[in-house]
């Protein structure tokens, strides 16, 4: 990880750690960084997307992606997500499609605002491979993953500040760090306004993959709200980091 990746993290929790209360909003979807809030005791978050994660050479697709999320008590959120994965090859090989990999995940606030509006949360999220033939055909990787994060925000005015960071155990490759900053700003009662640099690397901090992302949520209705974003890497000529990251959906609470 480069010394700036590194003081990108420090600033993320001075910013959580320092700032005054007291806003609304969240960070998560349609963003990389997640954020200590649950639906709520009884509630139901779900998110029908479709997501572009685009590089140098291949073009991989969500088509829809399908996030499932159930508030169990006030501080307890349970989550269930899979794809189906269209890849493209950029340089005109055939096109793969296959189901992804699903994400079961606990998150537990165990540190709920109070009197100077500090949330904390973990996040534990296990990551199944779902199909042998889409790890097969490179659709997904060939094991599974165990991310370990832990989120932190502050509010200040309209502004939400958001920090996450973590280990992920990842079977049959080196296990990764990650972490990102986020911020959300209430422009309307019915829009807000997103950002976050987002980053992952190897262990022993090497082949980072630093992101920055800009997007919303506009609420439709009582019950729905349509979330949107988009961002690339800062080394984009690399083949192996995103030219393009987006993610456009539909997202229903009640």
């Amino acid at each position: 990880m480069r010394p700036r990746n590194l003081s990108l993290l420090i600033f993320a929790i001075l910013c959580v750690t320092a700032t005054p209360r007291y806003a609304r909003g969240q960070a998560g979807p349609p963003l990389l960084t997640d954020d200590p809030d649950t639906p709520g005791n009884g509630h139901w978050e779900i998110n029908f997307a479709v997501t572009v994660l685009q590089k140098r050479d291949t073009r991989l697709l969500g088509l829809p992606l399908v996030d499932v999320n159930y508030g169990l008590g006030e501080r307890l959120q349970l989550k269930a997500e899979v794809p189906w994965l269209v890849l493209q090859d950029r340089h005109g090989e055939p096109t793969q499609s296959g189901i992804g990999s699903t994400n079961i995940g606990l998150k537990w606030r165990f540190v709920d605002h109070g009197e100077h509006g500090l949330a904390i949360s973990t996040y534990p999220q296990l990551e199944i491979r779902t199909s042998a033939s889409s790890a097969r055909r490179l659709l997904i990787e060939p094991g599974s993953e165990l991310r370990l994060p832990v989120e932190m925000s502050r509010e200040i005015g309209p502004v939400k500040i958001v920090g996450e960071f973590g280990y992920q155990v990842v079977q049959r490759e080196k296990d990764e760090v990650i972490y990102g900053l986020a911020m959300v700003r209430e422009v309307t009662k019915k829009l807000e306004l997103l950002g976050e640099l987002h980053d992952e690397a190897k262990r022993d901090l090497s082949e980072n993959r630093l992101l920055f992302n800009l997007g919303g949520r506009f609420k439709l209705t009582k019950q729905s709200t349509l979330l949107f974003s988009a961002g690339r890497s800062f080394r984009a000529t690399s083949s192996d980091h995103p030219t393009l990251a987006a993610y456009v959906g539909w997202q229903f609470h009640f």
